[in-house]
């Protein structure tokens, strides 16, 4: 029901044709309160389609004690886009979470996966907890996500790995990146409640944390606190700016009275693009429009 969900992005090209999603690659992220997908054709190496709708907390003319579950408002996605159930040539999901942590290879035991989350975070009953495997380092991404979600992508694409995103933006940063990544180069994520801060020293991540926010304060209080704690000056600090942050924006400009020497991410020139994504910032959407450099 369209009540169930607000449209955040529609972009569409008129190449993309429902009967054709077998030549097509669908790149998925979601939480428990969005979802946003892109389509790329492999045919011709170009992104054509971007969505994403944004599950609504108040419900107009809902009966008394109505709460919108995530089945429901997947389910309404999937009313008003029934082709996302075609087959399709690739699928990859990935989960935007917040409890996560990584773990050097040699020391990762599949069978302690719980056990090393819960070194940083308190794990609630309905939490399954899974491991990516980041072969640039050799580092296993280990989080949780709720049971109800994981069974909700299963249910809808049964065949596709679920992902951490923080698993693909280590990936596709480092794909990038790699040969600008010098010592305590930083990456700032910006996504609707959340922010990562990613910081590589030489070929190795130095530091990645995941923080919520809700003013522009609490983003540039982290940054600066992390900064410090590590012994950076932030007058001195290089930061390259990836998703949901634009020049002249609140976020920006608070962040610039610290760190002035900030740059924005760029699309990856691997892959062609629609126009209808000109009036989407180069740098938004940036582990779902790189999630298919990641291999399948």
């Amino acid at each position: 029901m369209p009540e169930f969900y607000t449209v955040v992005v529609n972009r569409t090209d008129a190449a993309f044709l429902t009967q054709e999603t077998r030549n097509y690659g669908l790149s998925l992220q979601f939480n428990e309160f969005h979802i946003a997908y892109c389509v790329l054709d492999y045919r011709t190496n170009k992104y054509i389609l971007l969505h994403e709708y944004r599950r609504n907390d108040f419900i107009p003319k809902a009966k008394p004690g109505f709460k919108l579950s995530f089945d429901d408002f997947l389910r309404s996605v999937l009313t008003a886009n029934p082709w996302l159930k075609n087959p399709f040539k690739s699928v990859r999901i990935a989960f935007e979470g917040k409890k996560s942590t990584l773990i050097p290879g040699p020391l990762f035991d599949a069978q302690e996966s719980e056990n090393f989350l819960k070194l940083n975070f308190q794990l609630l009953p309905d939490e399954h907890v899974l491991a990516d495997h980041i072969q640039q380092f050799d580092n296993y991404n280990v989080y949780s996500i709720p049971k109800n979600l994981e069974d909700a992508a299963k249910r809808l694409f049964p065949s596709a790995r679920i992902s951490s995103l923080t698993t693909i933006l280590l990936q596709t940063v480092w794909m990038n990146f790699k040969t600008r990544i010098n010592a305590n180069r930083i990456f700032l994520h910006i996504k609707e409640k959340t922010f990562d801060i990613l910081i590589y020293d030489g070929k190795q991540v130095k530091y990645l944390n995941t923080f919520t926010w809700m003013v522009a304060e609490d983003v540039a209080y982290f940054l600066i606190f992390v900064l410090e704690q590590l012994g950076m000056n932030p007058e001195q600090a290089s930061v390259i700016l990836l998703g949901n942050i634009d020049r002249g924006s609140n976020l920006f400009e608070l962040v610039y009275r610290y760190v002035k020497n900030m740059e924005f991410g760029r699309r990856n020139e691997t892959f062609k693009y629609s126009p209808v994504f000109d009036i989407v910032a180069p740098q938004s959407y940036y582990p779902l429009l790189n999630f298919n450099s990641c291999g399948s």
